[in-house]
Formats: C-alpha cells, sequence, structure tokens
C-alpha cells in the first residue's frame, strides 16, 4: 500500500489541504439534503433494505416526525427509521436525545412548514461523549463534518458505509460525512465481522468507517470475506481512543488493500488528530486536522506549553475550534476548558514531522 515516508519538517502539511475552512450559515437538512436536488435528485441516496433517492429521503424527512415531542432518551441504531427522524428532527428544530438504550424511533405524518428555520446555534441532539451527555447544534455537526472533509479530500462520487450506531459520535460522522458529500449511504453494522466484510463486497463503497480494534478482529475472525473485500475500499478510517497497535493498522491495510487511516477525536470535540492519505506513518495517529487547533498542555493544570509540539517530551492534547460541543446536559461546571480549549485528559507527544503520538496513561 503506498505511503509517503516521513522526511520533511514539522510545517509540512498535506498538498492541497486547507488548514482553516469556514462553516456556512446553514442546517444540516439544507447543506446535506436539500443541496443535491438540484442535480442528484433520482440518484441514490440511502442505500438499506430499501434504495431511497435524494428526493425520496427530503421528502420524507419533510413530512415525518418523531411521535415523541420532547428529548427523550431514542435508540440510536442504524436503521432507515432513526437516520429520517434524526434528520427530520434537526430539520424542524425538535431536540434529539440518542441513546444505545433508548426507544426505538417511530415516525407519524407531520408535515413540516417551509418558513421553520432552526437557530444554528442552539443545542439540537445529545450524544454520551467521554465526561457526560454532550449537546451539539447544527454548526458544530455542520463544523466537524467540513473539517474531515476538507482534510481528507474525499471522492464525492463514492458510497460510505455506515456501520456504527448513530448514538456515537463516529456514527454521526459516518452518516453526515457522505450526505454532505452527496455520496450514497450504505447501511450496514460491524458487529458482526462476517456481515461487515460482506458488507463491502455486496455494495462496493468507497470509505468505511469503523474503530481499529473492531476491524483487527475482522482481519483475523473473516478472513475469507475480507479477502473478497480487497481493493474495493479507497481508505478505512480507524477510529482509535488511545494507544493502538500498529501492527493491527499494517494488518488492516494489506488485508483489505486499502489506506488504513486512523483518526483520534471525541463526542465533545469531533475528529481531532488523523492520518492523511499523502501523510501518514503506523505508529502516529496522525496530524491535527483542518480547523483543530491543539495546543500541547501541561496535564496538572492544562496550562498551554509554550513550545513546539515536536520539542515535548509529553503533554495533553488541548484543542479549540468550531466543532467543539455547545457543552454537556449534566455538568455545570467549566473544569473542562481553559482559555476556550478542551481537556482531553490524553497524554501524547510528537516527532520532528509533526506526527503525534498518543501515550499510555
Amino acid at each position: 500500500m503506498p505511503k509517503t515516508i516521513a522526511i520533511t519538517p514539522s510545517w509540512y502539511w498535506p498538498e492541497s489541504v486547507d488548514r482553516v475552512a469556514g462553516v456556512p450559515p446553514f442546517g444540516i437538512h439544507e447543506i446535506c439534503l436539500d443541496r443535491h436536488l438540484r442535480d442528484k435528485a433520482d440518484q441514490p441516496a440511502l442505500i438499506g433494505e430499501e434504495t431511497m433517492s435524494w428526493t425520496e429521503l427530503a421528502s420524507r424527512t419533510a413530512s415525518s416526525a418523531m411521535a415523541s415531542t420532547g428529548p427523550t432518551g431514542l435508540k440510536g441504531d442504524v436503521s432507515v427509521e432513526t437516520v429520517i427522524g434524526l434528520l427530520s428532527a434537526l430539520r424542524r428544530g425538535q431536540r434529539i436525545d440518542l441513546r444505545s438504550d433508548g426507544v426505538p424511533v417511530e415516525l407519524v405524518d407531520g408535515s413540516i412548514e417551509t418558513d421553520a428555520v432552526p437557530d444554528l446555534s442552539t443545542p439540537m441532539l445529545s450524544i454520551m461523549g467521554s465526561g457526560g451527555i454532550v449537546s451539539h447544534s447544527h454548526r458544530t455537526l455542520l463544523a466537524g463534518v467540513i473539517s474531515l472533509v476538507t482534510f481528507l479530500g474525499p471522492d464525492p462520487t463514492r458510497p460510505w458505509l455506515l456501520s456504527r450506531p448513530l448514538d456515537t459520535w463516529e456514527g454521526l460522522l459516518s452518516l453526515l460525512v457522505p450526505l454532505y458529500l452527496g455520496a450514497p449511504v450504505v447501511l450496514g453494522s460491524d458487529v458482526d465481522p462476517e456481515q461487515f466484510a460482506d458488507s463491502i463486497v455486496q455494495h462496493r463503497p468507497g470509505y468505511a468507517l469503523t474503530s481499529i480494534d473492531i476491524a483487527a478482529r475482522a482481519t483475523r475472525e473473516a478472513r475469507r470475506p475480507v479477502k473478497k473485500a480487497r481493493d474495493i475500499l479507497d481508505a478505512m478510517l480507524l477510529k482509535t481512543d488511545g494507544v493502538f497497535d500498529p501492527g493491527d493498522r499494517q494488518r488492516i491495510g494489506k488485508s483489505f488493500r486499502c489506506h488504513a487511516l486512523t483518526f483520534f477525536g471525541l463526542a465533545e470535540t469531533g475528529v481531532i488528530l488523523a492520518a492523511h492519505p499523502q501523510w501518514y506513518l503506523d505508529e502516529a495517529v496522525g496530524i491535527p486536522i483542518t480547523n483543530a487547533h491543539v495546543v500541547p498542555a501541561d496535564p496538572r493544570n492544562g496550562s498551554p506549553i509554550q513550545t513546539l509540539w515536536e520539542l515535548v517530551e509529553s503533554a495533553e492534547v488541548t484543542v479549540k475550534g468550531p466543532a467543539l460541543m455547545n457543552g454537556y446536559e449534566d455538568r455545570n461546571d467549566s473544569d473542562y476548558l481553559v482559555d476556550g480549549r478542551f481537556r482531553t485528559n490524553v497524554i501524547a507527544s510528537s516527532d520532528a514531522n509533526g506526527m503525534i503520538y498518543i501515550l499510555p496513561d
């Protein structure tokens, strides 16, 4: 698998990638659905038990509503009903609270008024984060999507496999990224390794997003389906919560014969660090992505360390950017913020090439 060797100085940045990208003043429904009706109206948008075009998906989200009007816990399973319920709630300005132990989404008829425009900065969606229940708005969700798209530059014509639950931030990301790009979303699951690999073979997506542990398990337990899935993906995005085995990453890339791109982030922040197809090493998690202002800090108090990352033996990763959450629902204190930077409680180091390595606690 092709890989760039890290020989350039720390100021290196992948070619043609913007360091900063603006977030337009539009809602999720406007930029991830309605925008594509002009040139992709009859093309596939959602592929599950049934295939829905962009026109059908936009129509369903405008004419359907969740039976529950309050922010009750809703199950974030990967299903057509949950996708429509989520998009419909965002369109009509209805709070949605996604929980792994919530109740299934129940849809009812409920046409939306054309002038019903939600406040883009108002918390609209809640998911469980590392420090509590996290609230996000249209703007913070869209910022996370635009940041990752700008950084990776994925092919907008290739489908994405949605296999992570929608009550996780990475699940939301793998739904909203293809919708933003105008690419089809294939509904699947990575709970079963064989089913995960079979979904890749059947639908031939360009991208799949899962955890590095799940993908590594698939290479060990579903070798025959994985072998059939070779040379299909452009890249597999691999979430890591901390230290990972670079051998697993190598195995995943060789087994699926695609780029194995690790990334680190939180529900509170979106993606912070990620590998780029032109610029990564198997041992490193990646580099700060577009819009992520990552600062090394003293883990004792979160104070910034006034030097370059590569000159620091170890430091806490702190970050600020437009994808940062609106706040915690169940916490009033701001101990997690220092001068507007979110404290991740993750310790990392860097090398002279700008690569970031997550260290053991």
